[in-house]
């Protein structure tokens, strides 16, 4: 076995998990974005050693709640989630509605449910429209958003509030105070919230749909 399988093999034990189990929450992960299933004989090549480097080793870090870098031997720190949580992914709309909400779900409220790995439960998901934090997160990316994390910390990156709709942009604290996009597009400026913004969590993650 190599360090990979090894750490990939010990990951899986720790949540209990059979190699089936983990082959299907990868799957999961992946279905939203688009891409192709796991199968629990890939898991089985994987922890064998007989192949090292397939195109789904980060979502399965993901999904293990392990340092991406720490499995594949590249440094970085052993990370341990308490949990895979399934994050509703649902529309800006229902994005700008969520200021007082705390847990406003039904499974038929979420366009797509999301696997993700954290020790809070009170996330949703959001998928990226447009380029203006194209630094962070490009267009058609999925951020999770930590509906518990409210606190104003200069140069994190949240989901406001603003006038009413939902907006993803960089805090910054001021004087005055500026919602920030983060683009390679010189064009896209920033809002200076006139009646203020209201946060509706931070954005702890992306996920890229490639």
């Amino acid at each position: 076995m190599t360090k990979i399988s090894k750490r990939i093999s010990k990951s899986r034990a720790r949540l209990g998990w059979s190699q089936a189990e983990l082959a299907r929450q990868v799957t999961e992960y992946r279905k939203p974005l688009g891409r192709a299933e796991v199968k629990q004989q890939s898991i089985n090549q994987l922890e064998l050693g007989e192949v090292s480097t397939p195109r789904y080793l980060f979502d399965l870090a993901q999904v293990l709640g392990i340092d991406f870098k720490w499995m594949v031997g590249e440094g970085g720190v052993e990370r341990i989630c308490d949990k895979v949580v399934r994050v509703p992914l649902i529309s800006w709309v229902q994005a700008g509605a969520l200021v007082e909400a705390t847990d406003p779900y039904l499974p038929g409220d979420a366009q797509d449910w999301i696997p993700v790995t954290h020790r809070h439960e009170n996330l949703i998901a959001l998928r990226v429209r447009g380029d203006s934090m194209n630094k962070i997160a490009g267009d058609g990316s999925i951020i999770i958003v930590d509906l518990d994390d409210r606190d104003a910390v200069a140069g994190k990156h949240y989901v406001f509030r603003h006038e009413g709709e939902a907006t993803f942009k960089t805090y910054r604290a001021g004087p005055p105070v500026m919602l920030e996009p983060q683009s390679f597009d010189a064009t896209f400026r920033s809002i200076k919230p006139e009646d203020g913004a209201e946060i509706v969590g931070r954005v702890i993650r992306k996920t890229e749909n490639i």
